[in-house]
């Protein structure tokens, strides 16, 4: 079985490139790596020397010339799309339908909790995708992760003992662990039939600002102060993973921090735990495995 990784040199599908390169099951051999330039092709040989040559394909989602040869021979897609990006529908709807027309047998899209909060511009953009895998005939298994653990930079937390915090520091947020979505991943990868048409909601626990500091001093003794950010400086602090290059991101981030200081995006953890066959990981025991 070949499984094509699309954005391989981003944070999230290294996540699942690692997940499945850990398991016996999966060769270097059976990885086909979409990315975008020679460089992310070296900076992924770097991580994992062990890819060859054969196991990348560079290319374009907007351009069809490079999404053939890509999907040639590919039975499962897994499709984590570029976020904050305008064309990123577009771009996930261009490669669904290669992937039809390549003869792909399962689709996997990494999309985000509640696409339906269209009020939110990374949301919209992954609404549309999903509609188009599910009236496009493919078999499909859609992931729907919440916020991401990782967006928080607990080793510069840790430095600083600071927490730079966005929004509210009392909004509830769900939060997903990246090993914990990249399991789920391989889950589904490994053995697309029984998840074929799912949509699972990934979340993980739901925590305030306030519960994440206090759960770094109980693991690590550090006393954390919480600083509130204004969106200017949400970069510059790291208290996000966007980057924020264009006018169409600004708005996406604005809006996001704004939805989250006023309502916050929190989640169930019932199909994370039976899909992991364990409990999610929690914020305390990621930081007692990170910290």
């Amino acid at each position: 079985m070949t499984i094509l990784i699309t954005s391989a040199a981003g944070r999230t599908s290294g996540f699942v490139l690692r997940a499945l390169l850990e398991t016996n099951t999966v060769t270097p051999t059976d990885l086909r790596l979409f990315v975008r330039s020679q460089t992310s092709v070296q900076k992924l040989k770097e991580r994992f020397p062990q890819l060859p040559d054969a196991s990348f394909a560079i290319g374009d989602y907007l351009e069809a010339s490079t999404l053939g040869p890509a999907l040639q021979g590919v039975d499962v897609v897994f499709h984590n799309g570029p976020a904050f990006n305008p064309l990123e529908s577009a771009m996930g709807i261009a490669l669904i339908e290669a992937a039809k027309t390549a003869g792909v047998k399962h689709f996997v899209y990494c999309s985000v909790l509640f696409p339906v909060l269209t009020k939110l511009l990374n949301h919209k953009a992954k609404f549309y995708v999903e509609e188009h895998l599910i009236e496009s005939g493919l078999n499909y298994t859609i992931l729907q992760p919440s916020s991401l653990m990782q967006n928080i930079n607990l080793e510069r937390v840790l430095s600083t003992r600071v927490l730079p915090v966005p929004y509210s520091p009392h909004t509830l947020q769900g939060y997903l662990d990246l090993e914990d979505l990249a399991a789920v991943a391989r889950l589904v990868l490994l053995d697309p039939a029984p998840h074929n048409r799912a949509r699972y909601e990934l979340v993980g626990e739901n925590c305030t600002y306030q519960d994440v500091a206090q759960h770094i001093a109980t693991q690590t003794g550090a006393e954390v102060m919480v600083e509130p950010v204004g969106v200017d400086e949400i970069r510059e602090r790291s208290a996000t993973h966007v980057n924020v290059g264009s006018a169409y991101e600004a708005e996406a981030l604005a809006r996001m921090m704004f939805y989250y200081d006023r309502r916050g995006i929190p989640g169930n953890s019932n199909t994370l735990r039976w899909l992991l066959g364990r409990e999610p990981t929690t914020w305390a025991a990621r930081i007692k495995r990170d910290a």
